[in-house]
């Protein structure tokens, strides 16, 4: 099944955007009449058909709705700092949307070899992957942000908050706890990724502070995306039973 996707349509839009348009009529061959399925990007699935087939501007009309559709029953919040190689972030943010997340913040820390992102080809990225996998909700993607700006963030106050470290933590005080643990039951997760480097250890100190649960991923050496990718695939496994 083929998926488009209409910021407006939720709002009452019925047209869709010039690419999504041309996609529709030049390379999909569709005509009026035909039944196409609209996405709103907030979980709503909208069955519509075609009343004009302009490869400029798609005209339809909608006959049903579907509410979270190709929803999942948890609420996660990935924070990571982008690789210096921006590729990798962008396979990163794909497999996570085809997997199931709802928010991904990029992270600047201490030891950041990358200081600038530019979230305009990662947000099509969401578009494209959330259209391929069948889902109604796009991820957000928001501003990047210091690590210490997210850590002392008000927003997370009912969210599990999880901060994956490789380091050891005894000194401070605090239990590294395996991540398979520390996701089981919730159903509300922010979980940090830093960066090459990993989060410094005044960084770790005020996320204990700030009672952040430190994580541990394994044993082995991660590359950020991949951290990030097992961290994403071990809440929707414990939200499937597995």
């Amino acid at each position: 099944m083929e998926l488009f996707y209409s910021k407006n349509i939720s709002q009452g839009g019925t047209c869709l955007d010039q690419e999504e348009s041309n996609h529709c009529i030049k390379v999909l061959r569709h005509h009026n009449g035909d039944r196409i399925n609209v996405v709103d990007g907030h979980g709503m699935l909208y069955i519509c058909t075609i009343v004009s087939d302009n490869a400029k501007c798609v005209e339809f009309e909608v006959e049903q709705s579907v509410e979270n559709y190709g929803s999942h029953d948890y609420r996660l919040h990935m924070a990571v700092a982008p690789p210096k190689n921006s590729d990798r972030f962008d396979w990163f943010a794909e497999k996570a949307t085809e997997i199931g997340v709802d928010e991904i913040t990029p992270l600047f820390g201490d030891y950041s070899e990358r200081k600038v992102f530019k979230g305009e080809r990662v947000g099509r990225i969401l578009v494209a992957a959330a259209k391929q996998s069948h889902k109604g909700a796009i991820p957000k993607l928001n501003e990047a942000v210091t690590v210490r700006e997210f850590l002392t963030s008000d927003r997370f106050g009912g969210s599990r908050k999880l901060i994956c470290y490789c380091d050891e933590v005894s000194s401070l005080g605090v239990e590294k706890v395996p991540i398979g643990k520390a996701v089981e039951g919730a159903k509300d997760i922010v979980i940090m990724i830093g960066p090459e480097g990993d989060f410094s250890r005044s960084e770790i100190q005020l996320a204990v502070e700030k009672g952040w649960q430190i994580v541990s991923l394994g044993d082995s050496r991660l590359r950020i995306e991949t951290a990030a990718m097992i961290s994403t695939a071990a809440v929707y496994l414990k939200s499937q039973g597995v």
